[in-house]
């Protein structure tokens, strides 16, 4: 019973990270594999997991840094279907948020025409600050895309109503599982 309640919570809790669009990350690390907390995960918000035409695609990311990025030793590069690595020029601006504050480190290229087909794009980076005991921070991210040179043919996509309906079907299935289990225990304690 344990495993079933299990794979069900595991199964709602996918649905859920489908539904509203958030994919599990695994935060920047040393390269002794300890976790690097001073600067968030990179996040690619062009191109994404979608289909393209052949024009001119620009990556675009963004990284937040909570140690003034420019005293510090920062790398990023790109690699195209992991072809050559690419040297991405950034940008640092700081943002305050009250007592808080951060650095919101920016970086765009422009992509190289590719063939039709899928593709993937790997950004890296490489983080070391002086005033941190030159601990070194290492983190990459992926994304996978389409290029599609027939702009009249119909790319199907994964339909919006499916996650809904997946989150559904588990909650339905939770929920007669939890009745039934209830029920048991009524039998079992006498009914009232």
């Amino acid at each position: 019973m344990k495993t079933t309640a299990s794979a069900l919570t595991f199964i709602l809790t996918l649905s859920i990270l489908l539904v509203i669009g958030v994919q599990p990350v695994t935060a920047p690390y040393t390269s002794d594999g300890q976790a690097f907390i001073l600067v968030s995960p990179i996040s690619i918000i062009s191109p994404s997991n979608s289909t393209y035409t052949p024009q001119s695609l620009t990556l675009n990311f963004t990284v937040k840094s909570f140690l003034d990025s420019s005293k510090a030793n920062i790398t990023i590069v790109y690699s195209i279907d992991g072809k050559t690595n690419k040297t991405i020029d950034t940008q640092s601006t700081p943002v305050s948020m009250g007592i808080q504050s951060y650095y919101l480190i920016t970086g765009w290229a422009t992509l190289p025409e590719m063939s039709e087909g899928s593709h993937s794009i790997t950004v890296y980076g490489k983080y070391e600050f002086p005033m941190s005991y030159h601990n070194i921070g290492l983190d990459n991210r992926t994304v996978y895309f389409t290029i599609s040179t027939n702009s009249e043919q119909e790319i199907p996509e994964f339909p919006s109503w499916t996650p809904l309906l997946i989150t559904l079907v588990a909650v339905v299935a939770v929920a007669v599982i939890y009745r039934q289990k209830m029920s048991k225990s009524d039998k079992r304690g006498g009914n009232h």
